[in-house]
């Protein structure tokens, strides 16, 4: 099973919202979607469902093409389910008869349906009336229903939000267990760090396009990162040559790879950054969040955990 889209641009009269997406995934892959709110990441997942009209651009599952006509609309939505608003669900059904009726719109897993509210904890709750849910309970409901309908592609918009900690992990063991099975999954999240645990590869979108793909299966460049202010970032740069890959993250931190440089040089770098008496020195790859605050110039937030800003050394 193959997702290929070619060439999507989505625009609402002059104004263009999506602008030449390309990108192929394979089964057994999970992606991360994520930008900044309002920067076209449900406009992505609604264009490809053809939920909404395409400026121009090619849709394709297996490599058969499907276009706006009805009866390609309808053999591209057995293929393909899209994570249910909270709005959408009907209050006065049971959890239990959501997921059922998923199961059964989309020939799913209704055998498994019992399975799947135990694996999701949801019995105690399951059999009342959606009116008496929580955020938390609704959202698992959703993604209950998602699982059950057993599609070769999922789309996940925002699935954790509403989440606890502990729900969080439990979705994300779930979603590899998709990977694990065949499933294509796209997760549209804020979430950053929860995406590197899960995420095979992270697509950005900035300006319209589809900016940066971020792989997790590509060889990662350690890097020195260093929580400091922007005149500590400056000081370092006038004692020393750095790398051309440096990189500064919002206004907190700069990240210095250390793979053009010998263990001497890396050395040396540690002991000049120690004597400026910067905030914590860490060493690794970047990950999602990190990419994240560079690409659209933002501070460091600990994003999964709603904290408040990295804090800044004076």
């Amino acid at each position: 099973m193959t997702l290929t889209i070619s060439n999507l641009t989505v625009a609402y009269g002059d104004r263009v919202v999506l602008d030449d997406i390309s990108f192929t995934i394979e089964d057994g892959q999970i992606i991360g979607l994520v930008a900044p709110n309002g920067t076209g990441k449900t406009t992505m997942f609604n264009a490809i469902m053809r939920f909404i009209p395409v400026k121009s651009g090619q849709i394709e599952v297996n490599e058969t093409a499907y276009s706006a006509k009805d009866k390609d609309v309808l053999a591209l939505h057995k293929l393909i389910t899209f994570f249910p608003n909270q709005a959408d669900l009907h209050e006065n059904f049971s959890g239990t008869e959501h997921i059922e009726m998923y199961a059964d719109m989309w020939a799913g897993k209704r055998d498994e349906v019992k399975a799947i509210i135990k694996r999701l904890d949801m019995a105690d709750y399951v059999d009342r009336k959606v009116s008496t849910y929580s955020l938390g309970m609704r959202q698992r409901l959703c993604f209950a229903m998602v699982v059950a309908a057993d599609t070769p592609v999922m789309f996940m918009d925002e699935v954790m939000n509403g989440l606890d900690p502990e729900n969080v992990s439990l979705v994300s063991d779930i979603l590899i267990d998709l990977r694990n099975d065949g499933k294509i999954v796209m997760v549209a999240s804020h979430l950053l760090d929860n995406l590197d645990e899960y995420a095979d590869r992270v697509f950005f979108l900035k300006d319209k396009k589809l900016d940066f793909v971020f792989d997790h299966h590509q060889d990662k460049m350690d890097y020195f990162k260093v929580m400091c202010t922007k005149k500590q970032a400056k000081v370092l740069e006038e004692s020393v040559t750095l790398p051309e890959e440096s990189m500064h993250l919002g206004n907190s931190m700069l990240c210095i790879p250390l793979l053009s440089l010998s263990e001497k040089e890396q050395l040396a770098l540690y002991h000049l950054i120690r004597q400026l008496k910067t905030g914590a020195l860490t060493v690794g790859p970047l990950g999602t969040s990190e990419y994240y605050s560079h690409l659209y110039g933002l501070e460091l937030h600990s994003y999964d955990r709603g904290h408040d800003d990295a804090k800044t050394p004076v």
